[in-house]
């Protein structure tokens, strides 16, 4: 099955698919490579445009800010994923859940879809936000869909199972974005030194 139709079932139909997912062999490598790392790039691409458009802070700090932003997030955000899947896996024998690694990186990293396609529109001010929330719930939903269909949690455990993974989500994208932020105040710091240096000379 190709990534479009991948990524549009699991959008519109994610009940049939995620039975056709669960039947479906492969490997992590493949998951990634083959989905992953492509859609994931969408945010950046989005905020490549923004750049391109001068939209929102890019306008104010320059190529890069872009740069920054957009790799760091890209890497650090893959590698949140990967912790995820196996955080995920864990988790399910605690909800009478199967542990099965593919399984749980299916089921974190189609789960990811709505987030990375909402954002590629992150450098539009205002819809950003509406999309990012709408994103989020939608990733809840095919999370608490797929912990039942490929980690076999049963019905009445996977809003459990869901939550707390959700919640270990958040606080780790939290870390994340710290260490992102980090990293961008230190470029935009080191580059207006450089400035500063260089008009003194």
């Amino acid at each position: 099955m190709s990534l479009i139709d991948r990524a549009k079932n699991i959008l519109f139909s994610p009940k049939t698919e995620w039975a056709k997912i669960d039947a479906e062999q492969g490997s992590i490598m493949g998951l990634f490579t083959g989905y992953a790392m492509i859609l994931a790039a969408l945010p950046a691409i989005g905020t490549l445009v923004g750049f391109a458009l001068s939209f929102g802070p890019y306008r104010y700090f320059g190529m890069n800010y872009f740069l920054v932003t957009a790799v760091a997030g890209y890497v650090i955000g893959l590698g949140i994923l990967y912790l995820m899947g196996i955080i995920a896996n864990a988790l399910a024998p605690s909800f009478d859940g199967a542990k099965n690694d593919l399984s749980a990186m299916k089921m974190v990293v189609y789960s990811a879809t709505p987030g990375w396609i909402a954002g590629f529109f992150g450098f539009i001010p205002g819809l950003n936000i509406l999309l990012s929330l709408a994103a989020f719930g939608y990733s809840a939903y095919l999370l608490y869909l797929g912990s039942q269909a490929v980690m076999k949690v049963p019905e009445n455990k996977a809003v459990g199972y869901t939550a707390v993974t959700i919640i270990i989500w958040i606080i780790a994208s939290f870390v994340v974005m710290a260490v992102i932020m980090s990293i961008l105040i230190s470029s935009i710091i080191g580059t207006a030194g450089l400035v500063g240096a260089a008009a003194y000379r």
